[in-house]
């Protein structure tokens, strides 16, 4: 599933790569799409300051959550029954997935939110930002627990292990940081990538990482060697990547609207 520029958001059969719906609602560009419960609920945020739930089944009037500025990015907990999005202006939302009522606004950060990543054991939420900072946030209380690092550079994304022990950080300028988040003066540095590191994934078991980047390369690491395992090329920059449910595969899209599988032996 994903969406794009022109505010569509495509349902594609991952083994045939046929096109199964489309739909259409939004006012402008689609930031992020998530199923909600099984494959017939989407949830996606938009530069239009929306957030929208679909049934897709029902094809009646999406439940919609109304934000102050264009929405970035998005997080779901089915466990927790949660939804997360963080906007432009550096605010977040927490909300409940049921029935898209908001449950707290928190301003996060100074600048756009850049990442969110949830730690459902934990009930814990990871943030982002453009003004460098990474926090960590307690999603039953939504009092801030702690500040991870505070840069000076714009972080474009983040993703961390399911157990939380590892928040790994896409930068501006391409390097990727891996933070213990135990003690988070361990702190290290991955290079390879050249130009922005827009899109970060890990997989099941915390062992590799997924990255995209402006710079039109895939690559794939170690997190516990810290070492490239491999990469790929396309011919624009990438802006999302993420693993297929098996770890098998990853997905990657692009600024030409191409959806990439790359196989992961």
């Amino acid at each position: 599933m994903c969406g794009n520029a022109e505010s569509t958001i495509f349902v594609v059969d991952t083994r045939t790569g046929k096109l199964k719906q489309t739909i259409e609602g939004h006012d402008g560009k689609i930031t992020g799409v998530s199923f909600v419960r099984d494959r017939f609920q989407v949830l996606s945020c938009s530069w239009d300051a929306t957030t929208r739930l679909w049934d897709s089944k029902e094809k009646g009037k999406p439940l919609i959550l109304k934000h102050g500025s264009e929405v970035k990015t998005l997080a779901v907990s089915q466990e927790l029954g949660k939804g997360v999005t963080g906007a432009r202006d550096g605010e977040i939302k927490i909300f409940s997935l049921s029935t898209m009522k908001n449950l707290r606004n928190i301003q996060a950060h100074k600048s756009d939110i850049s990442g969110l990543a949830i730690l459902e054991g934990e009930a814990k939420l990871v943030t982002s930002s453009w003004d460098g900072k990474c926090k960590i946030w307690n999603l039953s209380s939504f009092e801030l627990e702690s500040q991870l690092v505070n840069l000076n550079e714009r972080i474009r994304s983040v993703a961390s292990t399911q157990d939380g022990s590892k928040v790994v950080l896409g930068m501006q300028s391409g390097k990727i940081l891996v933070i213990d988040s135990e003690d988070t003066s361990q702190i290290k540095q991955i290079d390879g990538h050249t130009d922005i590191v827009e899109s970060l994934s890990i997989d099941s078991d915390g062992d590799r990482l997924a990255s995209g980047s402006w710079d039109r390369t895939f690559r794939l690491w170690s997190l516990n060697s810290y070492k490239e395992i491999s990469s790929g090329n396309l011919l624009t920059g990438i802006t999302a990547v993420e693993w297929g449910p098996k770890d098998e595969v990853v997905y990657s899209a692009d600024f030409s609207g191409a959806i990439t599988s790359w196989s992961i032996s």
